[in-house]
């Protein structure tokens, strides 16, 4: 079999500067009655059209005389909203929403590193949105939503840093405010730096995309499987992905509120919860102070009073990576043994809130139950995680800002180029 590099460059197919703003999407886990028809009317060339099949939302089949899927995607080749660069190449992509800050390479990675642990993870994955995906994958024999993953490469930054001064093929504002600029790497001299950086990675990190990983194995080996002549260099057997430095990330938390304190009141629960760990009162007219500010510290809300909650010292050093995440600290010292949810996963009592959500609106909800901040996971407490092949719980990682679906595009089939 043929050396098979962990990253190499791709062929994909680019929106042109005028479409692009209106190709690119964030995609939509549902939508409601009526959305595509509006789209059709008012942008017939968001790459939602492409993925129409695979968004649930409005009962029954998509309208058979309305193209979805590859069908969809050649019309919009052959109409020129896309153009393609047949060239295998290295690309920057940056994204901007305002706060943060990523800028990565897209490229392809080798699908077998995520079953040889090349490619690490930290969730678990639901084999039905697996198979979903691998469907769709199958449907449109194409990449067209990049894995997020991460290095610790420090070479790459520099070089990410001298490409990006030069004119970008894209620049424009996608439609959930994030601003989105592309370069190729066109210097023979930089792709040849690039590589040698590549070269050394010795595994990737996934930051957002779990599934997108599985599925994009999960093909490759039934591929494989109905190919007996592979080679290993085939396009299906690699995946499309952006690489961002693990410095630029910032993960943001996700909350956590309990629908009810399983039959204790607010004293009971609170005197509970100090048995456990320091409880200091917050002033009602200052609830910004129980944000925790470093980790082993979370901010609680029971009935309208805020509290500030601090882990005892000897239960942050353990020395064991999993045990000392912030969220499995709240499990193991609160949510488990005083309310009683001993499976975060499946647990009808617990929701999760995004850190993006103001504490005024989580405050101005009178609710009953416990409502929990926590600190945000670091990045090298994922990593440290991946790389003992273990799992977070749920909703323990939120990168932002996210990327965009239908930007780069990347056939499986290079053979049947949609190009030529």
């Amino acid at each position: 079999m043929s050396t098979r590099p962990l990253v190499r460059p791709t062929r994909i197919y680019l929106p042109t500067p005028e479409y692009a703003p209106r190709v690119a999407v964030v995609p939509k886990k549902s939508v409601p009655p009526g959305y595509w028809q509006n789209l059709e009317a008012t942008n017939p060339f968001s790459f939602e059209l492409v993925m129409r099949d695979i968004i649930p939302g409005e009962p029954g089949a998509p309208d058979l005389a309305t193209p979805v899927g590859r069908a969809r995607l050649s019309i919009m080749i052959e109409r020129g909203i896309y153009e393609y660069h047949e060239e295998p190449a290295y690309y920057v992509y940056r994204v901007f929403d305002g706060v943060r800050t990523q800028t990565g390479i897209v490229a392809e990675v080798d699908a077998s590193a995520y079953d040889r642990g090349l490619i690490k993870r930290h969730e678990h994955t639901r084999p039905e949105a697996e198979a979903d995906l691998v469907n769709a994958l199958k449907r449109i024999h194409a990449n067209s939503y990049p894995m997020c993953m991460t290095y610790r490469h420090a070479g790459i930054n520099a070089l990410i840093d001298r490409l990006v001064t030069e004119e970008p093929m894209l620049d424009f504002l996608g439609q959930d405010g994030v601003q989105q600029t592309v370069w190729k790497v066109t210097s023979e001299e930089a792709r040849r730096e690039l590589e040698g950086c590549l070269d050394n990675i010795d595994a990737l990190y996934i930051t957002d995309g779990h599934h997108r990983a599985a599925a994009g194995a999960a093909l490759a080996r039934e591929m494989v499987a109905s190919h007996p002549g592979a080679t290993g260099l085939e396009p299906f057997n690699y995946v499309m992905g952006v690489i961002y430095p693990s410095q630029q990330l910032r993960l943001i938390e996700y909350n956590r509120l309990v629908s009810d304190l399983g039959g204790l009141t607010d004293v009971e629960f609170v005197q509970r919860v100090s048995e456990q760990v320091a409880v200091d009162r917050i002033h009602p007219d200052d609830p910004e102070q129980a944000r925790p500010d470093r980790p082993g510290v979370f901010g609680m809300l029971v009935g309208s009073k805020w509290y500030r909650l601090t882990i005892p010292e000897a239960a942050l050093n353990t020395g064991d990576p999993y045990r000392s995440l912030d969220v499995v600290l709240l499990n193991n010292l609160i949510l488990g043994p005083i309310l009683g949810i001993s499976d975060p996963r499946t647990s009808e009592r617990l929701e999760y809130v995004p850190g993006t959500v103001p504490l005024e609106y989580i405050a101005a909800e009178d609710r009953p139950g416990a409502f929990f901040l926590v600190h945000p996971t670091r990045m090298d407490q994922v990593a440290a995680v991946a790389d003992r092949g273990l799992v977070m719980p749920p909703k323990s990682t939120w990168f932002l800002p996210k990327i965009s679906s239908g930007l780069f595009v990347r056939l499986l089939d290079y053979d049947n180029d949609l190009a030529r």
